[in-house]
């Protein structure tokens, strides 16, 4: 059962920073992702909506999947609008880019049948199951010594995420289920939501760069490459079971870790340091439960 969760984490002006990671690339990678977030789930929360509406007849247990679904992917844009007017405030212009893919996705929802749209959003649905894992298994030195807000938004997200990996792959199987669909959703998903994000942060990252020397330039765009080729070497050989006939998400365990997320992001009191500084992940355990700091 999923809980769309809504843990007290704070954004303010002039007290959360931009880069909330020791990483600016890092950084501002999931802050331009952020940007380009808030309308990729007005269209999953659009598709769920009418597949929950037309097709759970019979399915009580889907529709009430596609509820809670549509429910957190509103608390996560809920969050995503508040952090991003930090961005505006400070003077990232995201107006366009937000303006243009929100206009690519809703030709995509009006020209496309509802079968490839739950496609689509099953492609990055299941994209984004692997991208948690990553996170949570493999990216502890970006978090190490972050500010609690920034971080706190993408792994209480990202673990959500992980949660509802079967919530879109079975709403495509009850408009369609066909094989060779899904794989076309897939593709053209994973293709354009990582250039969409890909734009968020050259938004950002162009701004930052514009102060910077030459040299430094170079290296950030030479960082930036090695974090998302790091990403990439880590998650494609893993996502091969997505071109499986038989790929089913909901096969895939819950990593201790991950659980142990969901069950910190219930909380309702204030969350003041980052989930990586509560608990600690020690590679050589995994897949046992990760160890409380003291």
């Amino acid at each position: 059962m999923l809980t769309p969760r809504r843990p007290d984490i704070a954004f303010q002006q002039g007290v959360t920073p931009i880069l909330w990671s020791k990483d600016r690339e890092f950084a501002q990678y999931l802050n331009g992702v952020s940007v380009i977030i808030t309308p990729v789930e007005h269209l999953l929360n659009n598709v769920a909506n009418e597949i929950r509406a037309q097709h759970c007849d019979g399915n009580p247990a889907l529709k009430e999947e596609l509820e809670l679904f549509i429910r957190q992917e509103s608390n996560h844009t809920l969050y995503h609008n508040r952090f991003n007017k930090l961005l505006l405030d400070a003077g990232y212009e995201i107006k366009p880019v937000i303006a243009a893919v929100t206009g690519e996705l809703k030709a995509l929802r009006d020209k496309k049948s509802l079968a490839f749209c739950a496609a689509y959003c099953a492609g990055f649905e299941n994209t984004a199951t692997f991208v948690a894992k990553y996170v949570y298994e493999q990216c502890d030195q970006y978090f190490e010594g972050a500010e609690p807000s920034g971080a706190n938004l993408w792994l209480w997200h990202i673990s959500e995420e992980f949660e509802h990996r079967t919530s879109c792959h079975e709403a495509f199987n009850a408009v369609s289920g066909s094989y060779f669909l899904r794989l076309a959703g897939f593709f053209y998903s994973f293709w354009h939501i990582n250039y969409c994000f890909w734009r968020g942060a050259s938004v950002l990252l162009k701004k930052d760069r514009a102060a910077m020397a030459p040299s430094r330039r170079w290296a950030s765009r030479l960082h930036q490459a090695r974090n998302m080729t790091r990403q990439l070497a880590w998650t494609l050989p893993r996502m091969l079971p997505l071109l499986s006939p038989g790929f089913d998400p909901g096969k895939m365990p819950v990593p201790a870790r991950i659980q142990a997320a969901l069950d910190f992001f219930k909380t309702t009191d204030p969350i003041n340091e980052p989930f990586t500084a509560v608990y600690r992940f020690v590679p050589e355990s995994f897949p046992h439960a990760p160890i409380r700091q003291k």
